[in-house]
């Protein structure tokens, strides 16, 4: 499983204290890229948004593709992307999905996004599993649960906030990150035959 880290605190302790384990599974920012405050500023901004890939498609590997933009009708020559991978958030089976098809004709390498917050999407985990073909990329991962479910149910990629690790205040702590960080790696490096959300996680998680 690839685990996406978005710019912030967390990406920069990964690229300082684990380089390690950067791309092997980690994929700290600017690998995984993913810039939401650019992108809700207006209905255009995903223009800025695929430019500034385009300045930096030679640093990012994964990125979050901009929501509800259709390929063909983006006002960005797309092409110089292709070495980038695209996470497409799928709000919507029936109107989302097309945009996903669409990047694969182009040549993409794509995974289907299920959202961690159902505010923003009209279909159930079920739902998404039984009509996805293809891989499958669980976004925002901020609790136990959610790294349950994506392990589960064999999601490819995840990206995660700092929150699925502990409290703010024992990530400030480098030992002790370090620590939850490896702990964390164990995890999801494990075979996927666990059912229970006990043996997915030790008893110190955070300790």
């Amino acid at each position: 499983m690839i685990v996406g880290i978005g710019k912030g605190p967390l990406s920069y302790f990964v690229w300082k204290y684990m380089s390690e384990y950067v791309c092997n599974p980690l994929y700290p920012y600017p690998l995984f890229y993913d810039a939401k405050g650019d992108l809700l500023t207006s209905k255009l901004a995903y223009i800025g948004y695929l430019r500034k890939l385009q300045v930096k498609r030679n640093e990012v590997r994964i990125a979050v593709y901009p929501d509800y933009v259709l390929p063909h009708k983006a006002r960005v020559n797309l092409s110089p992307l292709k070495s980038i991978e695209f996470v497409v958030p799928i709000h919507s089976l029936e109107n989302d999905m097309v945009i996903v098809e669409e990047l694969k004709s182009l040549g993409f390498k794509v995974y289907y996004g299920y959202a961690s917050d159902s505010r923003y999407r009209s279909y159930t985990l079920n739902d998404f599993l039984k009509a996805v073909k293809g891989r499958k990329w669980y976004l925002g991962v901020s609790t136990r649960h959610e790294l349950e479910e994506a392990l589960r149910y064999d999601f490819d990629g995840v990206d995660i906030t700092g929150y699925v690790l502990g409290k703010n205040e024992d990530r400030k702590n480098a030992l002790k990150l370090r620590r939850m960080l490896t702990d964390f790696l164990k995890q999801v490096s494990k075979p996927r035959r666990q059912s229970s959300i006990l043996e997915f996680f030790p008893l110190n998680w955070g300790v």
